[in-house]
């Protein structure tokens, strides 16, 4: 090796070789025919082949070559170009397949004799990893298109810029800015670009695509806005979604319901990229709108039918106070029609008179309340005086039974909220299944107890009766099924809606001996829900 007179190296061909052969890429030199004349390590690494059974081998044959057009019509591109670029597709010493992005070169030597250089960079794993996403990206859009869901497409990047100002005032907790500064969210919303939309947003939108690009505000009314706020608080938590029913508004201003999802995928978050999903759930709220007015009507009448069940009770009740008022007032008339009236006497029979009419008017205005039918009104309550007032409407019930009634409720437990009717129609309906139950029973006691377990309070309403077979348990709380012969099986039906829509529960205790003992289970006023 020895500089030229133009000054480039002038490289013997052996030398040559051995550079050739201590590069890292696969590189081959053969004939316009195929016949292979050099073969590297490079070689040797990527197909397995070695060089002694590589030289002189025809190269599409060992190599098994698949091109992208006709060998005739790729060699005479390069005897036209003298360059050729494209991939194939090989089979390895191992039996594996690969990709491979060749480059040949078309050389003449001294004599005119043509050879080709070709060098070779196997971009297998590169390839197999585009059509991953490009199969990823066609059921994206595939799913994105042709679901049943509007599906948006959005742009918060801006979002960046302005929480960055935000860090640079000072500000620490994006909740508390809200919080502090409600406007902020409508300028998020502004903010926020959709980029693309499918065909169901056009429809539940009634917009075009057109008209659905830009600022996301139009289609949020401001009564949503808090899903939005904390849809974006999510996204910085780095939630994997959200969730949640929010309030929209279709392009000619008309709102409705929907279903609000959000997902953040990771690889699009930098680039500030993220899906949004809206269902229309109008027809379903709606729907469970009647549900409830149905359960509604329901429980009144199972108050109603209650109502029937303890009319004697009611009348003893009520019949009790007016007999004493009678007597307080010919008392009282006595008293006057003396020669001397004594006034004292009469003033103390008028007010026994007042006192006996105020009971028979607190008896009349709880029969009142479980009758008349109206909307649930929350309320904090104490539980000792809910068993009372129910008492009093089954008292004559547990008489006529001949039923002990223990009641062991402490005055010093948490409050509850909720509805006193619909709750004392749980506890009346619990005492007189009970009374009943035990209508056979040698010993009939019902015991009623009070206690604070966690968050919740416990109230229990166990009896000494036959109690209920395994068997029956699962189906108790069941619409429609009874073990009474004149039952419309919706007591306890019932008494478990009103349980759940109290944030609470209702279930039959394990058995531990004789009877059964139900468990109402109420969160304390602190912790508890607002009926649904």
């Amino acid at each position: 090796m020895h500089d030229h007179p133009g000054g480039v190296l002038d490289i013997s061909a052996n030398a040559l070789a051995g550079l050739l052969d201590a590069a890292h890429e696969p590189i081959l030199v053969r004939d316009l025919e195929g016949r292979i004349l050099f073969w590297n390590g490079g070689c040797e690494t990527l197909y397995g082949h070695g060089r002694e059974a590589a030289r002189g081998a025809y190269a599409p044959q060992l190599l098994a070559t698949v091109f992208p057009a006709p060998l005739d019509e790729i060699t005479a591109r390069l005897l036209d170009e003298g360059r050729w670029e494209g991939e194939v597709r090989r089979r390895l010493a191992d039996g594996r397949e690969a990709v491979i992005a060749l480059r040949w070169s078309l050389r003449r030597d001294d004599a005119g004799a043509a050879w080709v250089l070709e060098t070779g960079r196997d971009v297998t794993e590169a390839r197999r990893a585009e059509e991953a996403l490009r199969r990823s990206e066609y059921r994206f859009r595939n799913v994105f298109h042709a679901m049943s869901v509007s599906f948006w497409e959005l742009d918060f990047s801006a979002l960046a810029g302005m929480f960055g100002a935000l860090r640079a005032r000072g500000v620490t907790s994006l909740r508390a800015h809200i919080a502090e500064n409600p406007g902020f969210v409508r300028e998020m919303m502004r903010a926020s670009q959709v980029v693309d939309v499918n065909e169901k947003s056009l429809q539940l939108f009634e917009a075009t695509r057109e008209q659905l690009l830009g600022p996301v505000d139009r289609f949020w009314p401001p009564c949503s806005e808090h899903v939005f706020a904390a849809s974006v608080v999510a996204a910085l938590e780095k939630q994997p979604h959200y969730e949640s029913e929010a309030r929209f508004r279709t392009y000619d201003g008309r709102e409705f319901d929907g279903l609000f999802t959000c997902c953040y995928p990771r690889e699009y978050l930098p680039q500030g990229a993220t899906l949004v999903g809206v269902i229309d759930i109008t027809d379903r709220l709606r729907a469970q709108e009647d549900l409830q007015r149905v359960q509604a009507d329901l429980a009144h009448a199972a108050r109603i039918s209650t109502l029937g069940e303890l009319t004697a009770s009611i009348a003893h009740e009520v019949n009790q106070p007016l007999s004493a008022i009678v007597t307080n007032g010919e008392a009282g008339l006595r008293w006057l029609k003396r020669e001397t009236p004594d006034l004292d006497e009469v003033g103390r029979a008028f007010d026994r008179m007042i006192g006996e009419a105020n009971r028979a008017s607190g008896v009349i205005g709880r029969i009142r309340t479980m009758a008349v039918k109206g909307e649930p009104e929350t309320a904090r309550l104490a539980l000792g005086a809910l068993v009372e007032d129910s008492v009093v409407l089954v008292r004559r019930e547990l008489t006529a039974h001949d039923v002990v009634l223990r009641v062991q409720v402490p005055a010093g437990l948490p409050e509850v909220m909720g509805d006193r009717v619909q709750l004392q129609q749980v506890v009346v309906n619990l005492l007189v299944n009970a009374a009943q139950a035990m209508a056979e029973a040698e010993e009939r006691v019902l015991t009623v107890r009070a206690a604070v377990e966690g968050e919740a309070v416990a109230l229990s309403v166990a009896d000494t009766g036959p109690g209920v077979p395994p068997e029956r348990a699962a189906q108790l709380f069941n619409a429609f099924y009874t073990t009474k012969a004149d039952g419309m099986g919706m007591g306890l039906s019932i008494c478990r809606t009103i349980a759940q829509a109290h944030g609470g529960e209702i279930v039959l205790a394990p058995g531990s001996g004789r009877g059964a003992t139900f468990v109402l289970k109420l969160p304390c006023a602190g912790d508890a829900q607002e009926l649904d």
